[in-house]
């Protein structure tokens, strides 16, 4: 079988592509007009795109070029060839038993190609292989899947931190479903994190849709929490952008730093109407609290009462910007 440019055509290719074309092509329109799926008007189309896909597949068993002449382009070079291959590539003795017979009766070597009828069994039974070995693989993978998860899983029911990040670890952020998220829930009511689990388990909640479940569980250790841990908390939550009853745990913590960060997080566009539950932090002379602190309670209303403590903090402050803020506030909400 000698190829050329109609060949391609056949399979709806232009003469540039490569072989993976080849075979996707070929794939794809027998899977189209194979006589189980198309029936006998699919036999004449059928027969074409195999002597097709046969004449371009020699070719490549060859070496032979695209086109008269011309060298093997990247992608259509013959694959290093054998002492067996050398003569007739294995592919190309197969299918010259397949389509192929030899008349020795008399002593000749003529061969003729087999009929179409032949051709339609070959292919029907070639595809149906095919079919079943993609079935086996898909079951495999879904095995495989299913006993990835049951493994983790498992070791999401250890109570020891290195094996706990090792199942995390085995957690991709898009492939964390229900059952998976609902086990580290459950190991987390149970057991706080250390600070490299902290932040995995955070990692693969951050596209989760139950990502709140999971953080109202690390609100539930945050007393417990070492600095550096709440900080690592704190600012996941800022980054998912968390509504301040989330973010309210962390005014309580002993720490400045993580009562400021907590602050300088909250979401400016929200409005309570009464900001008596953050009064309270004014007691605080730490400019990095009150800065944040008098930029949220200028969109609030304030109780008159604070209005003294608010004077003084804009005559006594050492901080200019501490200053400016009460001032600020104690104009516009008329706090004299």
């Amino acid at each position: 079988m000698i190829a050329n440019d109609a060949d391609f055509r056949v399979l709806g290719l232009s003469s540039d592509a490569n072989w993976d074309d080849v075979k996707r092509a070929f794939r794809r329109l027998a899977r189209l007009y194979h006589p189980d799926v198309a029936g006998q008007s699919g036999e004449h189309k059928f027969v074409e795109i195999t002597e097709a896909y046969m004449s371009l597949k020699e070719r490549v068993s060859s070496g032979s070029a695209r086109t008269a002449g011309a060298r093997a382009a990247d992608g259509w070079r013959s694959e290093p060839r054998t002492e067996v291959t050398r003569n007739e590539s294995i592919f190309k003795k197969f299918w010259r038993k397949l389509f192929y017979r030899e008349d020795r009766k008399e002593g000749t070597h003529e061969e003729d190609f087999i009929s179409p009828a032949r051709v339609r069994f070959i292919g029907s039974v070639l595809s149906r292989a095919e079919s079943e070995m993609f079935t086996v693989i898909s079951k495999k993978d879904e095995f495989m899947s299913r006993g990835r998860m049951d493994a983790t899983i498992l070791r999401l029911r250890s109570r020891h931190p290195a094996v706990i990040l090792l199942a995390l670890k085995q957690i991709s952020v898009y492939c964390a479903n229900d059952e998976i998220t609902e086990a580290v829930i459950e190991h987390f009511k149970k057991n706080i994190p250390v600070s490299e689990t902290l932040e995995r388990v955070m990692d693969v909640f951050s596209n989760s849709p139950r990502r709140e479940d999971l953080a109202k569980v690390m609100l539930g250790h945050l007393p417990r929490f070492s600095e550096a841990d709440v900080m690592i908390l704190l600012s996941r939550f800022k980054r998912w952008k968390m509504q301040p009853e989330f973010l309210r745990p962390f005014l309580s913590y002993k720490s400045p730093a993580v009562i400021a960060c907590a602050l300088s997080g909250w979401p400016m566009d929200y409005r309570r109407g009464n900001g008596s539950d953050l009064t309270s932090l004014l007691k605080h002379e730490d400019e990095s609290i009150l800065i944040p602190l008098l930029r949220v309670l200028k969109r609030e209303k304030l109780p008159s009462w604070t209005g003294m403590r608010l004077e003084k903090l804009m005559k006594e402050h050492p901080s200019p910007a501490v200053r400016v803020w009460a001032s600020a506030i104690v104009r516009d909400q008329n706090l004299s």
